[in-house]
């Protein structure tokens, strides 16, 4: 058979409806740490580089198409669900004349690492090889016996697992579903992972002649080795110890349990690049989140989608960032919710603050509890400590804006703009009616409703003249009595 040629062909079995998930959405798009389940099985397939990937798909298959996200890749509709071996057939046409490896992976297992695929082509590549002999000009020949390898595990309770008959040299006899196995069998701890290598020319001759006699009525690609067995050839099993790699994701409760061991590594990931986590286990962090050497989380923070956090940032217990660039040496304090926002070096956001709709914090600024802040940039050493909402704003540096500010942004129809310039003070309880302007070390009384400009270093003020009664309290005593 000549020449091998290193290389394989990948096939993702993800068509499946996921009934147990009692969900409209196909079970592979369900999101383990803000992505979908199949984007790390993705992962871990394209580690083994693979000369192509194909995936089947079926149930929804366009939701499911768009969740892998992949171009170069190709797309094979499985119409009627009819088991795993089905499955693999209707790949044919793209592997039957490749002289190489089959790669099959089910769909539903996120936690199986790249290195565990790579590893096992490389196993049956040393498997299927002679060491040609000088004398015959050092060319590897191949061991026509070998026809494939399958994944196994060891698992405290196998219940529910295909169980891996095997003899005493590693070569699989059969796998048995639960279902169909006999007391002894189900005494086996050794399960079959759901992943499987195949020699293409020998997958070719089996795979037509699958049958479904069996309590699913379905095509089991485990009935593939049998059929090589008869043929002569040989499977073997390759036991990866780690066992927490191959969970497979039936229903939701399982996708909770893949997510929490994924959501730990990743954790320990971050923990070994220099950040530090105070009670881990109640700290959610999301694939695309990115911390500095440093960094300091309390129990409770929720970091989601694309967030990145630089040096010596403390967030406190329960805060929330989503989608948002945090810079360096930023504190932010109990109970703030951070989305689409940049907050810039040295700033101190909280407690209980929000931060939406694209808003710029810049350096050292604060924004203190129950300030809500939404598209707005908010400059330089600018303060605003208690009690505002700053909507559509444009704040400038060195501003301070009192308690109870508020920016009305809206007025019924539209939203406008408010702009502070640099220095100016903004008395407690000033509301600000947009569109308008605030000069540069302008003024507002405390209490006042602005409504027109205010120039450069000048004071607005717009509130009733104080009258004051003497002695207001004996009279009403009197007029009581």
């Amino acid at each position: 058979m000549g020449h091998h040629h290193e290389k394989h062909i990948a096939v993702i079995l993800a068509a499946g409806k996921g009934t147990r998930f009692r969900s409209k959405k196909p079970k592979v798009v369900h999101k383990i740490l803000g992505k979908p389940m199949i984007h790390y099985v993705s992962l871990a397939v394209r580690w083994s580089n693979p000369d192509r990937m194909i995936y089947v798909v079926g149930h929804e298959k366009q939701q499911v198409i768009k969740a892998i996200n992949c171009l170069n890749c190709v797309y094979v509709e499985q119409e009627e669900q009819l088991g795993t071996g089905h499955a693999v057939a209707v790949t044919k046409t793209y592997w039957e004349n490749f002289d190489g490896i089959v790669l099959i992976v089910n769909g539903d297992l996120p936690l199986v690492e790249g290195e565990t695929l790579k590893n096992a082509v490389k196993y049956m590549e040393a498997l299927m090889k002679f060491e040609g002999a000088p004398a015959e000009g050092g060319q590897d020949f191949r061991n026509e016996d070998v026809a494939g390898v399958v994944i196994t595990t060891k698992v405290p309770n196998p219940l529910g697992y295909g169980r891996v008959i095997k003899d005493k040299n590693h070569k699989i006899i059969k796998i048995v579903e639960e279902k169909d196995a006999t007391y002894q069998e189900q005494q086996i701890d050794e399960i079959n992972t759901g992943i499987y290598l195949f020699y293409a020319p020998y997958l070719k001759q089996v795979i037509d002649r699958l049958e479904n006699n069996n309590a699913q009525k379905e095509y089991y690609l485990t009935d593939v080795i049998e059929l090589l067995n008869q043929m002569g050839k040989d499977v073997y099993a390759l036991m990866v110890p780690d066992y927490t790699q191959f969970i497979g994701v039936n229903d939701r409760w399982d996708l909770a349990k893949a997510e929490n061991i994924l959501r730990m590594k990743y954790l320990q990931f971050w923990s070994y690049a220099g950040a530090t986590f105070h009670n881990p286990e109640t700290v959610y962090i999301e694939f695309d989140v990115e911390l500095s050497p440093d960094v300091e989380i309390f129990q409770g923070v929720s970091l989601k989608g694309k967030t990145s956090v630089g040096e010596d940032t403390v967030i406190e217990e329960n805060c929330s960032v989503i989608n948002s660039k945090i810079g360096k040496n930023v504190k932010i304090l109990k109970g703030s919710i951070i989305e689409d926002s940049v907050i810039e070096d040295n700033s101190v956001i909280g407690p209980y603050a929000r931060i939406r709709n694209n808003s710029v914090i810049k350096e050292n600024a604060q924004i203190g509890n129950f300030v809500e802040v939404k598209n707005s940039v908010i400059g330089e050493n600018t303060s605003a400590k208690h009690l505002a909402y700053l909507g559509d704003a444009q704040i400038g540096k060195d501003v301070n804006i009192g308690a109870g500010t508020i920016t009305c942004n809206y007025d019924g129809f539209k939203k406008h703009k408010t702009v502070i310039k640099d220095k100016a003070f903004i008395g407690s309880d000033t509301m600000l009616v947009a569109p308008v302007t605030i000069g540069e070390e302008a003024i507002t009384g405390s209490g006042s409703v602005i409504t027109k400009d205010i120039p450069d270093k000048a004071l607005g003020i717009e509130r009733s003249q104080l009258k004051i009664i003497e002695n207001y309290a004996d009279k009403r005593r009197k007029k009581d009595g």
